[in-house]
């Protein structure tokens, strides 16, 4: 029964990929779905892209070690959100389909190219993630093994995303936010109705200090205001309204959100203290062993709703980005052909990842730190209206990613340390033509 009802759920999405290849009819649907969408496909799609297994599963497996501390997942989504809302004008006058596109308009191509290049790299490790915990959560459904598993979810990513693009993403986002809603919701209230949280640490406490609430703002936080997948549902927006009004309803269901999530997994640390989260996961663990068979169902479903919602998307922002390498510009019709032979080369980089790299939290962070280190502030100060010479702005790129990455992969406990110089050196680089000319060159947002 299982395996039918997954199959079925399988079957389903791959058809709405179907009929959105068939409607498809220029690069402006593929890549923008038109820049159509109203504020309740802007929104699901937002949430949806947000809350995948990297920040559900991710969010409670930190509350389950570190008490709850575990909402600063979603608290630090919701912050850069609240920073995005005031830049939407700005975003929306720019006609293009990507950042790279809109860094090319504040810098020139060759800064767009080594975006291009970057960006696909760093959101391979965030598409791994996600398909690991694809494949942690049908491996639980149905009692696949964990590499059966990756195929499976990697596949049904690739296919689903090459054929419809952000069409086919934008149709089945808000339903899957409502599965993802159920699912979780269901799973709180009926955890809180029959257990009691006997012991919790703060949500500052001594394993998640200040410090560590530092580098998260700077290297998760900054991704939703200076975002590639953020970035990209803004651009689908019929209008500036319609992706205002988004931010706001999403940002009100993430800050209660936060506390679900992280109430789930201080249930989870106090039910099972002895639990090793390194193997299954907090939240399938109080799926299978304390909710009911109809509830473990829902959760299921939703909590894989979350992983194919984020996956597509990223997928997507890695193969378009590439493309612009070789086509110069995703308006060309060709692009859509390449974007899609890249979907399945990225896709299928990440299955490997996946396989090799079984933790989703340390692929995801990896990810965005080098993206972070190297991005955040040269595209916010352009969003401004900062202008430099390219030549500032590549070395500021190339030793802010270079930095952060370092850092990451040095580990422990210096690892903050060099992801906050990677900002450091990021801004000490693109400060030194404002230091020789004596003053801020601003140009006006187009």
């Amino acid at each position: 029964m299982q395996n039918m009802i997954l199959n079925l759920y399988i079957v389903g999405i791959l058809i709405v990929g179907i009929v959105s290849f068939r409607r498809i009819r220029g690069s402006e649907d593929f890549f923008v779905a038109g820049r159509k969408a109203g504020t309740l496909e802007v929104t699901g799609s937002l949430l949806a892209t947000i809350l995948g297994s990297s920040a559900i599963l991710g969010s409670v497996n930190f509350a389950f070690g570190n008490g709850w501390a575990g909402a600063w997942f979603m608290l630090c989504a919701s912050l850069g959100l609240t920073i995005l809302y005031p830049l939407v004008g700005h975003l929306k006058r720019f006609k293009g389909y990507n950042l790279p596109g809109l860094m090319e308009t504040f810098y020139g191509k060759e800064v767009k190219i080594l975006a291009s290049v970057i960006i696909p790299i760093a959101w391979t490790g965030i598409v791994a993630s996600q398909i690991m915990g694809a494949s942690k959560i049908i491996g639980v459904y149905t009692g696949l093994s964990y590499t059966h598993g990756i195929w499976i979810s990697g596949l049904v990513f690739i296919a689903y995303t090459a054929l419809g693009g952000q069409l086919s993403i934008l149709k089945t986002d808000f339903l899957q936010f409502i599965l993802i809603l159920l699912g979780v919701v269901a799973c709180f209230f009926y955890t809180s109705a029959n257990f009691e949280i006997t012991s919790s640490a703060p949500i500052i406490n001594d394993s998640f200090g200040y410090g560590d609430l530092i580098i998260m703002v700077l290297t998760y936080s900054t991704t939703f205001f200076v975002g590639p997948d953020i970035y990209s549902r803004v651009f689908c927006a019929r209008n500036e309204e319609t992706a205002k009004r988004s931010i706001l309803l999403s940002i009100g269901v993430l800050l209660p959100l936060a506390f679900i999530l992280a109430a789930l997994g201080v249930y989870a640390a106090n039910i099972f203290p002895d639990l090793n989260i390194g193997e299954k996961s907090a939240l399938m663990h109080l799926a299978t062993d304390v909710l009911p068979r109809p509830l473990t169902v829902v959760l299921y479903f939703g909590l894989l709703s979350a992983v194919i919602s984020s996956a597509d998307t990223t997928l997507l922002t890695a193969a378009s980005t590439f493309t612009q390498i070789f086509t110069g510009d995703l308006k060309e019709r060709k692009a859509i052909t390449v974007t899609r032979v890249f979907i399945v080369i990225f896709g299928l980089l990440s299955i490997l990842i996946a396989l090799k790299l079984q933790f989703i939290l340390a692929s995801f962070f990896l990810a965005l730190a080098i993206y972070s280190g190297a991005f955040i502030i040269p595209c916010l100060l352009g969003i401004f209206g900062y202008r430099a010479h390219k030549s500032y702005v590549i070395a500021a790129i190339v030793v802010g990613g270079a930095t952060a990455l370092y850092g990451k992969l040095l580990g422990g406990g210096n690892a903050n340390y060099y992801i906050i110089l990677a900002f450091i050196l990021n801004s000490a680089i693109l400060s030194i033509p404002i230091v020789k000319r004596g003053s801020f060159k601003f140009k006006k947002p187009a």
